[in-house]
């Protein structure tokens, strides 16, 4: 027996056709070596392939007792699948989940029985509807489609593929790495600079004292009053209205809340910037506008909301405290940098709370490509490395690529 190759998915140009609204356009591969071996592979699908429950990643090798799902769809027959005909295809009804086929091989549902009376023939089928509607519905709307709504027409959801969901409980095992900070040309100036960052954190917190969290609030309420009098506010409209939506999105998805009472505001500025402090977060036109989706609106917010959470803030009041008796000085705190760690720590979670919220985390990668031709940064120089208190955009890009990689399994396409 020669090998072959089974795609299976629901565009028709698939050898198998799955018309399901949880199965991808072209969902899986099988291989079939000639030996008895089967190799699954899972082409990148939105909403998975499934082993005896357990969602794969890349390319296994079945075992004969496996049970193999696309999605949401009734368990395939893969074992001889290697028999079918080119010219003949196999469907499954969308409603049904029936397969059909010209081949033998495949099992066959046995012909309905006839009811006594036209009654019951009736209420069955009601039900049936019923229940098929409802579960076309719940995936085509909920599992398939579970962006959040639309407010501003002029700011769109993305519509690429995006990582899906992950448990709440399984948030809490997320890896936070930052060796992509790390270059080879850097001279060992990535590692001076987290270490400096550490020690800085540990002496300040040391010294600093206890900052509570309404002592934050009131910095963040003595911030927006300067605001007011330097800025012009959009206070009203759908940019305003879609910028609130996000961020109640967001902050409903914190693992494990500070208690901070969340406000956001959108200020005219030609400055391509957003910027927090005691759970007020501003982020400028210019900003608003540079941002292409609400996705790539929630990374940013995502961002400025774990600055508060991560202590960040905190942490610059305790150096206003080390350097000046005299108090908070607003414009002392607003010129501490938070370091190139905490930053990307930042970009880390943002991603992740965007993705918990129904966002697509992978426009950030795209985001800080942008960013870099924007702002016209150039390419990595370790020695001016060594004077940032951000990353350059291409390590934030890279890390944001990483991390999704690492923690949800989704390799994201940068369409920048």
């Amino acid at each position: 027996m020669s090998f072959k190759t089974i795609r299976i998915g629901r565009a028709s140009d698939n050898d198998i056709v799955l018309i399901h609204p949880s199965v991808s356009r072209n969902h899986l591969e099988l291989f079939y070596d000639g030996e008895g071996n089967v190799f699954l592979t899972d082409l990148n699908s939105a909403n998975g392939t499934f082993v005896n429950g357990q969602r794969i990643v890349g390319s296994i090798q079945l075992k004969s007792n496996d049970i193999v799902k696309a999605a949401l769809s009734d368990p395939l027959k893969w074992k001889n699948l290697n028999t079918l005909n080119a010219q003949n295809k196999v469907e499954t009804n969308k409603n049904s989940n029936e397969e059909i086929s010209n081949e033998s091989d495949f099992d066959t549902l046995p012909p309905p029985k006839k009811r006594n009376t036209f009654k019951t023939i009736g209420i069955t089928l009601m039900i049936i509807f019923l229940l098929v509607g409802l579960f076309y519905i719940t995936n085509e709307y909920i599992l398939v489609d579970s962006k959040p709504t639309e407010i501003d027409p002029n700011m769109p959801n993305d519509k690429n593929d995006q990582p899906n969901k992950v448990e709440k409980e399984k948030r809490k095992e997320i890896v936070y790495d930052f060796s992509c900070l790390n270059d080879k040309g850097d001279l060992g100036s990535t590692d001076v600079i987290n270490v400096l960052e550490q020690v800085d954190s540990e002496i300040t917190d040391a010294v600093g004292g206890e900052v509570t969290i309404q002592e934050e609030m009131k910095v963040g309420d003595q911030l927006l009053s300067d605001c007011r009098e330097q800025y012009t506010f959009i206070e009203s409209g759908e940019k305003i209205d879609n910028l609130t939506k996000i961020l109640n999105l967001l902050t409903d998805q914190i693992l494990v809340p500070k208690g901070f009472e969340y406000s956001i505001y959108l200020i005219e500025s030609d400055e391509l910037n957003a910027f927090t402090a005691g759970a007020k977060i501003f982020v400028t036109t210019k900003m608003y506008s540079f941002c292409k989706s609400n996705d790539e609106l929630a990374c940013v917010i995502g961002h400025e909301i774990n600055h508060n959470e991560l202590g960040h803030i905190k942490e610059q009041l305790q150096k206003v405290k080390i350097l000046s008796e005299s108090g908070a000085a607003l414009n002392q705190i607003l010129t501490i940098p938070f370091g190139q760690k905490k930053e990307t720590h930042c970009d880390l979670k943002g991603i992740d709370l965007a993705i918990a919220a129904g966002y697509n985390g992978c426009v950030n990668i795209t985001l800080w490509n942008r960013m870099k031709k924007e702002s016209g940064e150039g390419d990595y120089n370790a020695f001016d490395n060594l004077f940032r208190s951000h990353p350059y955009s291409e390590k934030r890009s890279n890390c944001s690529q990483n991390h999704i990689s690492q923690n949800y399994g989704f390799e994201c396409i940068d369409n920048n």
